[in-house]
């Protein structure tokens, strides 16, 4: 579940103990709900900044994180072309988000992603 407050919840995403990147990262193993509990909190986040407040550093670091880490890390799992079209899409979605913080312009008209986690 996500945390209500979005600077927590994209803290509790970045920085747990048992988050998205830690558990790719320790056992190469791709959990499909701690990723969208990922893009879900950075999306939270995203949406509720203010343009031109200030930003914590761990914050930019974990959506450049995020972004350069996970292709990285998973891709040497072999996979079907049908699995291979989520984890394409997965990655999109990682750059979008972290275009978003970083340009501060979201990649989508309606404010709503293409892709579910």
């Amino acid at each position: 579940m996500i945390t209500p407050d979005p600077l927590e919840a994209l803290k509790e995403a970045f920085q747990s103990d048992d988050g998205f990147l830690v558990e790719l990262r320790c056992f190469a193993r791709w959990n499909k709900a701690a990723f969208a509990r990922l893009v879900a909190a950075m999306q939270h986040y995203l949406q509720s900044v203010e343009p031109g407040e200030h930003v914590e550093r761990w914050i930019a670091e974990g959506f450049w994180m995020h972004d350069a880490m996970v292709r990285e890390l998973s891709r040497s799992t072999t996979r079907s072309a049908a699995e291979q079209v989520y984890y394409d899409a997965a990655y999109q979605r990682l750059g979008e988000l972290a275009g978003w913080f970083f340009t501060g312009q979201s990649p989508w008209q309606d404010g709503a992603p293409p892709f579910d986690a």
